[in-house]
This record gives structure tokens, sequence and C-alpha cells, in this order.
């Protein structure tokens, strides 16, 4: 089989996964999928659902929503890796691109400040993505979003500079999508594959 690292990209309720195959220098794209995590925005920000609630009611409504997104997470993850497997590829290593690795604050001060809602938020998705990864066997690891195309270009031995001609040749030969989400991915894949 043909190793594949991953890289997700999370948002509030969704992530973007793209796998890459190859020597990172020569990489291509093999898969790219948006994971459903939750199935509405509304249902997916839980915080937000949690700041008009009495605080036991949202602290349930945060852990029931976490278990239930990261089995999801996890269901979804596992039939990428299972077409990946079919398609002659088998996941190695996966690259989530992540916060700035801020501490989040106790449920009660996360819960007063819209900032800290959102941070908790995303933080939450990145948590449920990298549990879904080790249940699937898929080592995974983080890379600050703000440190993302230096540690690429470092891993492709390449300029900074260089890294939107890399990526618009693979956008190109991947098709659409290919936006700033599917990017981050795959210059975290970049950086996964590299690491190997």
């Amino acid at each position: 089989m043909k190793p594949v690292a991953l890289g997700i990209k999370s948002h509030i309720g969704w992530a973007a996964v793209v796998g890459l195959a190859g020597p990172a220098a020569s990489a291509e794209v093999v898969a790219k999928r948006r994971i459903d995590i939750a199935t509405t925005f509304d249902e997916g920000a839980v915080y937000h659902k949690g700041q008009e609630l009495p605080f036991d009611r949202a602290e349930a409504l945060i852990r029931a929503s976490e278990e239930k997104f990261g089995r999801t997470a996890q269901e979804a993850l596992a039939d990428f890796a299972a077409e990946l497997r079919r398609a002659g590829c088998e996941p190695v290593a996966s690259g989530l691109v992540s916060g700035d690795g801020k501490t989040l604050p106790p449920l009660a001060s996360i819960l007063r400040s819209h900032a800290w809602v959102h941070a908790a938020e995303g933080e939450l998705y990145r948590r449920v993505l990298r549990n879904a990864c080790a249940s699937c066997a898929i080592p995974a690891f983080a890379i600050p979003a703000k440190e993302i195309e230096a540690r690429a270009a470092a891993a492709l031995g390449i300029a900074r500079t260089g890294l939107p001609a890399r990526l618009a040749a693979l956008g190109k030969a991947s098709g659409k999508p290919w936006a700033r989400d599917q990017k981050d991915a795959a210059l975290a894949a970049w950086i996964a594959l590299a690491a190997r």
C-alpha cells in the first residue's frame, strides 16, 4: 500500500481533510473530503448555546455534545481511511492545524467571554479529530496555524515564497474544492509526510 499523510483543518462542526502521497518533494493529492461533525452550525456551536443556559445545563450539553461529535468524527475518519485503503493507500500520519496553544480557563470563565467561547469551540473540534485519528491508529500531531507555512517550507527544503506555486500546482492537479482550508490541510499533510 502507498503511504498517505493526512492534513486536517477544523472549523465549528466540520473539517477539511486532504491526503497526500509520495515523497514530500513530489507529493500528490490522493483524496480530499469535508468531514461533517455536527449537522448544523447551531448544533456545533455548543459553547455559544451554553452561554444561554444555566451553568449545570451548559456543562452537561457541552460534555454530551463532545461525546457525540467524537463518535461522528471517528466514524467519518474511519470511512475516509477505508476509502483510501480500497484505493491502495494506507494513512500513516496526520497533521492537524491547531490554534495558538493558549490554555483555556475554567468553563464558567469561558462562558462569560465571547472570545473564549470561540477558542473553546475550536479546541473541542481539534480534540475530537485528534482522538478520531488515535481511534483509527493514525499518529497525529498538531501544527500551529501561524507556523504552518514556515514549517512546511522547512520540511520541503524550499523558500516560503515557493509555497504558493507548489500549492497552486497541487490544487490544479486535484481540482475543486481548493480554498484556504484545503491548502492549509495540504500543508499540514506535507509536514506529516516529510516527518516520516
